[in-house]
């Protein structure tokens, strides 16, 4: 899959709406999928080969389109394969030197995720949920669980979360 992926320039993605899993591929070959979702300039996304399928059925497929527009602010999250996918190019290339993961939940509506945040220093939770520089934040080698029922379950190296959308930002305990 990242070998097809090198070959086209064109990335498998699983975006979550509200009630739907819209799955499909991205063009990367200018811009990382972060660097796309975070740009300001643009409000729709284009997707290629998309198929749409209810969250609480994931393997039911209600429609199938060969190019698709989706609208970025009415996306919860992001699920993608391996970690590098979740960065943007600068968090790829060096500024995230000394960094260390710190366990989080959170929630977005009809779904529950769980991972890991990449951060340089201490959190400040306002800060980081509050920052215009990125709508959209990396939770890496994320789980996440359709809230109504439970059985049905995502994984993948990353998960772009929509700070929009989130209900509730936990950080685990720090061991001391």
């Amino acid at each position: 899959m990242a070998q097809n992926m090198i070959k086209t320039g064109r990335m498998p993605v699983d975006f979550f709406t509200h009630s739907y899993r819209i799955s499909g591929h991205v063009d990367v070959r200018r811009k990382t999928l972060p660097d796309i979702l975070n740009d300001p300039m643009t409000g729709f996304l284009q997707l290629e080969d998309a198929y749409i399928s209810p969250i609480i059925q994931p393997g039911e497929i209600t429609a199938t389109y060969a190019a698709s527009s989706i609208a970025k602010d009415n996306l919860t999250l992001a699920l993608v394969a391996t970690r590098d996918e979740a960065l943007s190019r600068d968090q790829s290339y060096g500024s995230y030197a000394g960094s260390y993961l710190r366990k989080v939940f959170l929630t977005v509506p009809s779904l529950e995720v769980v991972g890991y945040l990449r951060l340089s220093a201490r959190v400040d939770m306002r800060r980081l949920l509050t920052s215009d520089t990125e709508k959209f934040i990396p939770v890496l080698d994320g789980r996440v669980q359709a809230s109504i029922r439970q059985e049905v379950v995502f994984t993948g190296g990353g998960v772009l979360v929509n700070k929009l959308h989130i209900g509730a930002f936990c950080l685990e305990e720090e061991d001391q």
